[in-house]
């Protein structure tokens, strides 16, 4: 019996509840935000994709006569890291590259049987939580409450094996060695070494998340033999000045909305420092401008409507905001609400030299 305090889709709810013209603007911002921009790095990220599956399903092969011990031997996985700063766009990236990968015939569609598999690492995590929440993305009901991590493993070895996957892709990996104490750091890696060199079914890891993550798995000199390493870089406005310029017109363009050249020149500069020089927030400040266009009936996408979104969500007046500040370089964009000049820091009082004690000799 259903619960019809329960809703199956919540978002669709909303959405019937919208003005035609809200429905116009979000059917056209899902277009835009649909739109992928592609880089050199992502031809790099493919590459190192196709290498680790080609080689997992090369090291498969079963055709020659061998001992299990041979056999073992050869049938080993391979890991791939992936870091990069916050919005940078590591995971837009891990998600576009399986969705169009014929290696990943399914990724993201439940029933599917892909041999990927994306999950989100835990925080708090431990190797426990780490493999519940394996299994739950697999669409497994833990059903006792009390499971060790190696039993909460086992299951979680049987059913890759039994769902096909080949490749298990743990995201915000830097989740797991900053909250575990040092013994199931240690247990950790020699968990992910042990999905590689599984004799029954080795599987490829995929690894990303923010700087430092190689240095977790540093001291596990097997981990970095096996691996295949990419860092995604910050823009440089001498080198992707011109990237992010097309990007503003190519999406404006999807929206509907007109560019005007020299208003783009002038935007870009601003627009990656707003941005952190980190390609997924600078894409997102290019959505939250064309948003504010929308939103005002705008035909033509201009600098005010980037400062106006700008504005709008971190709640800085202008002299703070990079869209309208002469010296923009200058600004801060971490602060939020800046509406004044944050205070100096109170002077450290000096030690004064010890009075003596009154009284005569």
């Amino acid at each position: 019996m259903s619960d019809p305090n329960v809703s199956d889709d919540p978002a669709g709810r909303i959405r019937a509840a919208m003005t035609e013209e809200a429905r116009l603007r979000s059917r056209l911002m899902e277009d835009v935000r649909h739109a992928y921009v592609r880089t050199a790095r992502d031809t790099l990220l493919r590459e190192h994709f196709e290498c680790l599956v080609e080689d997992l399903v090369e090291r498969r092969e079963r055709d020659h006569p061998e001992t299990s011990e041979q056999r073992a031997a050869r049938l080993e996985g391979n890991i791939m890291v992936v870091t990069g700063d916050s919005g940078a766009g590591k995971s837009t990236a891990m998600r576009k590259l399986f969705s169009d990968s014929p290696y990943a015939p399914g990724y993201g569609i439940v029933g599917a049987r892909c041999p990927v598999l994306t999950v989100r690492v835990p925080s708090p995590c431990s190797v426990g939580e780490l493999g519940r929440s394996v299994l739950r993305a697999t669409g497994y009901e833990i059903k006792r409450a009390r499971l060790s991590g190696p039993e909460i493993w086992g299951i979680v070895r049987g059913r890759l094996q039994a769902l096909g996957i080949l490749v298990l892709h743990l995201d915000e990996g830097q989740d797991a060695p900053l909250t575990i104490d040092i013994v199931e750091r240690v247990k950790l890696r020699n968990l992910w070494k042990s999905l590689l060199v599984d004799e029954i079914h080795p599987i490829g890891l995929i690894i990303s998340g923010l700087p430092g993550i190689e240095d977790f798995l540093h001291p596990d000199r097997q981990l970095v033999r096996r691996g295949a390493w990419q860092s995604f870089a910050r823009l440089d406005p001498a080198v992707d000045s011109h990237l992010v310029s097309a990007s503003v017109k190519e999406l404006a363009d999807i929206a509907g909305l007109k560019t005007d050249e020299e208003t783009v020149v002038a935007i870009v500069p601003r627009l990656l420092h707003a941005g952190s020089y980190m390609l997924g927030i600078t894409i997102e400040e290019v959505h939250d401008a064309i948003r504010m266009a929308l939103r005002k009936k705008h035909s033509t996408l201009t600098l005010d409507h980037f400062a106006d979104a700008y504005a709008f969500r971190t709640g800085s007046f202008a002299p703070w905001n990079p869209y309208l500040a002469h010296e923009f370089t200058a600004i801060d964009v971490t602060r939020i609400l800046a509406t004044s000049e944050p205070l100096p820091p109170e002077p450290t009082p000096k030690k004064g030299k010890g009075k003596g004690k009154a009284g005569g000799a």
